[in-house]
């Protein structure tokens, strides 16, 4: 299935036809009930609320499903008394998704930060994180994963370590992508990545695919898409948030509705993306959308 993936992508990049990745899943255990527990341990309390929603974006026309697994590794899970239960939530996560995929689909092992800070900047040495994301990853393939999406990362060596670790592995392809803010000066993660390092840094590192996702809207990751084509050739993926948020109450509202997101996000297509998704705020019917103005286009 691996390289049927790196084939199908390819086809795709030479029909001018970008891929369809799937939305958000946090947004869904939300809706779902989820409350003051860390998502990943639905994996083994609510297997069918999580199965539930990879069928529900798999109908929608996403050709993979991410696992629940974003923070599945050891540190992650030790800050919420889980770290004993690494092994089972990360299998079950890809057994709920392998459960949901069709033939055709495939299954994307997920892994997101170890939420410390790497060394100089805080006490987590590169070496340690590489060990941390090479434990999951391990993990996730020995549940048969069919390759590795790497989201949300801000620290260039902390994504750099992840990419390593799953390399270190596996030899299945790896996506990996960062998360960025617009500014006046142009495109940086919180500590100062520029599109064009993280393209760089990332591919250097044994990343197949490189791209963003989260934290900005479709509209205004357009301009950052251009920015990672220029940077490179490689296949590029994007998956935006459903519009900028706003604070309500101390909370994050996304007020975007799926037909402007879609309408936003297939214009990605021309920037350079081979590969379109949605981040927080999104529903299957995002995905619906987005799938429909591909095909249409």
């Amino acid at each position: 299935m691996s390289r049927d993936f790196l084939a199908l992508l390819q086809q795709a990049r030479s029909d001018g036809r970008p891929l369809i990745w799937d939305g958000a899943v946090g947004t869904q255990l939300i809706a779902r009930g989820l409350v003051g527990r860390v998502s990943e341990e639905w994996n083994l309390s609510r297997p069918d609320a999580i199965r539930a929603i990879h069928a529900d974006y798999f109908a929608a026309g996403a050709i993979a499903g991410q696992t629940n697994t974003f923070g599945g590794n050891r540190l992650k899970l030790k800050t919420a008394g889980l770290e004993d239960k690494l092994l089972m939530i990360n299998v079950q996560a890809v057994e709920a998704a392998r459960a949901a995929c069709p033939a055709e689909g495939f299954v994307a092992g997920n892994i997101g930060p170890t939420g410390q800070l790497i060394a100089p900047a805080g006490a987590l040495a590169p070496e340690e994180a590489q060990e941390v994301f090479e434990e999951q990853a391990r993990v996730l393939v020995s549940a048969e994963v069919d390759l590795f999406s790497l989201e949300t990362f801000f620290d260039l060596e902390e994504a750099k370590a992840a990419v390593a670790g799953v390399r270190q592995a596996s030899d299945l392809p790896v996506i990996a992508s960062m998360t960025f803010r617009r500014t006046r000066r142009g495109y940086f993660t919180i500590n100062g990545v520029t599109p064009e390092a993280a393209a760089a840094g990332l591919i250097e590192a044994g990343a197949d695919v490189v791209g963003a996702n989260c934290t900005i809207g479709p509209a205004d990751m357009k301009d950052l898409a251009r920015a990672f084509r220029q940077a490179t050739d490689a296949p590029l993926i994007f998956q935006p948030n459903a519009g900028n948020p706003r604070l309500v109450e101390g909370k994050e509202v996304y007020e975007q509705g799926a037909e402007e997101f879609a309408r936003e996000a297939v214009a990605l297509k021309e920037a350079g993306a081979n590969i379109l998704g949605a981040c927080c705020g999104s529903t299957p019917e995002f995905i619906r959308r987005l799938a429909e103005k591909v095909e249409r286009r």
